[in-house]
């Protein structure tokens, strides 16, 4: 038995290099000459499956989203520390039709997820998951219909300052303010400038950093006192659209200081969505 787990072994760990291999090259056709960097960290064929839609970090963890699960893993992102693969928990499905897990964001030990009932855009969810065990704690806070119109495909917390943030449109002239305590509402930020498709961010410095999946994937600061829009750079240079997220998709990011120097860590899939990769950037 241990010679066929071991022969096994052997093979899948061959299949996943020549897959990395082949998705990496196709990957480059797309990415054309972008900002540089540092290194990143990929998965593919089913692990993607838990990479797919965000991630966060708390300094120690990386933490990060797929549709319907929640996978925590060591920063060097090699070993899974905890899964949940039915991370949408059966009272969230039943009563508020819960189908789909998007952005999400970390604070004291606790993952902020969004989450939406598919695209009928009627109850837009906030759920508390214990970032030890990434299982839901029972709590969760549905936004209002007249902000969220279109579901709540992203949050980000600024636990500091006892806020949250989020917005409900394919593009982006505004995005919405919350208590962090009940999710009630404070106030619009009007943008200067539109921002296409945000899929995820986190807060530092009085900025929202912002991951799309705009025409070229692009990574943006908004100032949350002005709205002052800013683009950082593109993730790709590929800008074919006839056919939507051709050449892969824009996922969110986080933020951290690492050894390395590099504190803009974005999460993006591959351009045949067998793979994702976790990119690591100097800012």
């Amino acid at each position: 038995m241990t010679d066929f787990a071991n022969a096994f072994n052997k093979i899948f760990s061959l299949m996943l290099a020549a897959m990395l291999l082949f998705t990496g090259s196709v990957n480059c056709i797309f990415t054309g000459e972008v900002y540089p960097w540092e290194s990143e960290s990929s998965v593919a064929g089913l692990e993607t499956l838990t990479r797919s839609q965000d991630v966060t970090t708390d300094g120690e963890y990386y933490y990060f989203s797929g549709k319907h699960a929640l996978e925590k893993t060591d920063i060097t992102c090699k070993e899974i520390i905890a899964l949940n693969h039915e991370a949408i928990a059966p009272e969230l499905s039943e009563k508020y039709n819960s189908q789909h897990i998007g952005g999400i964001s970390y604070y004291d030990g606790i993952i902020y997820a969004a989450l939406e009932d598919s695209k009928q855009w009627q109850h837009p969810i906030i759920a508390l998951y214990d970032a030890e065990t990434l299982e839901y704690t029972g709590v969760c806070f549905e936004l209002p219909l007249e902000l969220q119109t279109r579901g709540v495909p992203w949050v980000a917390v600024d636990g500091e300052n006892g806020v949250a943030y989020t917005g409900d449109s394919r593009n982006y002239t505004e995005i919405y303010k919350f208590s962090l305590e009940d999710f009630s509402y404070i106030e619009t930020i009007t943008l200067s400038e539109e921002i296409r498709k945000i899929q995820g961010g986190e807060i530092a410095d009085g900025k929202l950093f912002a991951g799309t999946n705009d025409i070229t994937r692009a990574v943006f600061t908004v100032e949350l006192e002005t709205g002052e829009v800013t683009k950082l750079f593109d993730r790709i240079m590929y800008e074919y659209k006839l056919i939507d997220n051709f050449g892969g998709e824009g996922e969110g990011l986080t933020l951290y200081k690492a050894e390395d120097g590099t504190y803009i860590h974005t999460l993006q899939l591959g351009a045949l969505f067998i793979d994702s990769s976790l990119r690591h950037y100097r800012y």
